[in-house]
């Protein structure tokens, strides 16, 4: 499939003899994709690291103690400046939201809670299906997603990463009603293997 079409497809540029050459290729199946796909998932467990959480020295905590006071005075001060957006989705169709420059594409019963502070950006999203995600809050944004699909287990871990700023993300899952989900760069969808490819591509329609 050549690039350049793929490109003209998602921008609406194909003729229809071009786009149904473009979804006859994402509709076709992929030979071992069940191998490919997990061996993927090794790939990518494989370069995932777990933080290691550093004891707190003595001398880091006196001057933790000395700082309280300033802290509770710039926290309320963060406060007054941070915004806090509750969003739901309500409707039976994907929908898009606007939380001050984090631009959310959410499938039908997402919900999200976005808290853009002085000092930390952050948002928790609950959803089953996939999401795109623009940041223009012209800040990184720690984001967590949380899976709710009718099959998940509802103490699955979120997966959690940073969403750059002047970026867009996608987040697709890996089976539908499944716990796994690919997050990537829409840039950078032509690093994946080819069938997370496929599955991103289509992704990007909603």
């Amino acid at each position: 499939m050549d690039e350049d079409l793929l490109d003209k497809y998602f921008a609406g540029k194909c003729t229809p003899e071009e786009a149904a050459r473009v979804k006859r290729w994402l509709d076709r199946p992929v030979p071992g994709e069940e191998r490919l796909l997990r061996n993927s998932w090794k790939n990518i467990h494989r370069h995932m690291r777990t933080a290691a959480v550093r004891p707190l020295r003595p001398w880091v905590a006196y001057a933790a103690a000395a700082s309280v006071a300033l802290l509770v005075t710039f926290g309320l001060a963060g406060r007054m400046l941070s915004q806090h957006f509750e969003i739901q989705n309500t409707s039976r169709h994907y929908d898009a939201f606007d939380a001050s420059g984090l631009q959310l594409r959410l499938p039908p019963q997402a919900s999200a809670r976005v808290d853009l502070g002085l000092v930390s950006q952050r948002a928790d999203l609950v959803f089953c299906g996939d999401v795109r995600i623009h940041n223009t809050s012209g800040n990184d944004v720690a984001i967590n997603l949380n899976l709710n699909c009718a099959n998940g287990n509802p103490h699955n871990r979120p997966t959690s990463f940073t969403v750059r700023k002047d970026r867009k993300y996608l987040a697709f899952q890996y089976h539908f009603k499944s716990d796994e989900v690919v997050v990537v760069e829409e840039d950078r969808l032509f690093d994946l293997p080819l069938p997370l490819q496929q599955k991103a591509l289509k992704a990007l329609e909603i």
